[in-house]
């Protein structure tokens, strides 16, 4: 879910109209408008309803306003942290992880930590696990690879997963691409997949990167399950519905840390820059520690 709808909620809750919502924002009411219908159709549920003192909220519209400020206050905390933190944040912190997060950290995110934190160095692999230890201190981000030697995993955040397919691929159509994953221990997402869409698909073409099946589902090779942040905006491609073979879930990114450099600053300003990040570009639920998230279905 995109962080800029959620504060257009808001401001809309705040302001009582369009046009002053679109004054809080400093942008045009048009794009305002727009952004309020994207996050209605896609959660499928009327927001607001139009009254003579204004925009009022439904009940449904209540219910996101609420999550839509706790993750305001989450960020500006994380915000306050960073700052706090900004002083003696030096040296390279390495961040393994799948090449399609490395790259929406890098086009979307890194300019925000690198700017506080000028003496501060990400180094971004997307090489496949096992990875070989380096001398930096080093966050990986996986979701079924097991942690490597000296390391440890923590449940770090769920990422919401949808289906979806090309305009000109037939709704009904059995062929989908998939994640391969087949070496991973555990129940994996491969795994789970096949399992939920039976025998009678077709699985032509299978990558172990979310931005390479994206592409292939916008060629029409297949129907695909993408991560919501990339397939929801990605205007070639449109979102199964019921009766189309729709698949929803939640999958659960852990994050390794190594015990020797897990209190360095630079390494806890990172994990806090992950948090916001993942919560304002990804859509994810972070995870409380202690806490396992459910797994939406």
């Amino acid at each position: 879910m995109d962080w800029s709808h959620l504060k257009v909620v808001m401001a809309i809750a705040r302001a009582g109209t369009l046009t002053q919502a679109a004054q809080l924002l400093e942008m045009d009411q048009t794009t305002v408008g727009r952004r309020l219908n994207a996050l209605e159709a896609q959660l499928g549920e009327i927001l607001f309803v139009r009254s003579k003192s204004g925009f009022m909220a439904t009940d449904q519209g209540r219910i996101v306003l609420e999550h839509a400020r706790s993750v305001e206050a989450m960020l500006e905390q994380m915000q306050d942290d960073l700052r706090e933190q900004s002083e003696n944040v030096a040296g390279v912190v390495r961040i393994v992880s799948n090449t399609w997060i490395l790259q929406r950290l890098a086009c979307r995110a890194a300019k925000d930590i690198l700017n506080s934190h000028p003496r501060l160095e990400l180094r971004l692999s997307g090489r496949l696990p096992p990875v070989p230890p380096h001398g930096e201190a080093t966050l990986s981000l996986w979701f079924d690879a097991p942690p490597a030697a000296m390391e440890f995993s923590t449940p770090f955040c769920m990422l919401p997963y949808a289906s979806y397919r090309a305009f000109d691929l037939p709704a009904q159509s059995l062929r989908w691409v998939l994640f391969r994953d087949d070496d991973a221990p555990g129940p994996t997402m491969t795994r789970q997949l096949r399992k939920k869409l039976g025998e009678k698909v077709q699985v032509p073409l299978t990558a172990t990167d979310a931005s390479i099946l994206m592409t292939a589902v916008e060629d029409g090779i297949g129907k695909g399950v993408l991560p919501e942040c990339l397939g929801g905006e990605n205007p070639r491609l449109v979102r199964l519905q019921e009766g189309e073979g729709a698949i929803q879930m939640g999958r659960v990114l852990h994050l390794h840390r190594n015990p020797d450099t897990m209190e360095s600053k630079r390494v806890r300003a990172v994990i806090t820059w992950l948090q916001a990040a993942m919560l304002r570009d990804f859509g994810a639920q972070l995870i409380t520690p202690g806490k396992t998230a459910a797994r939406p279905e």
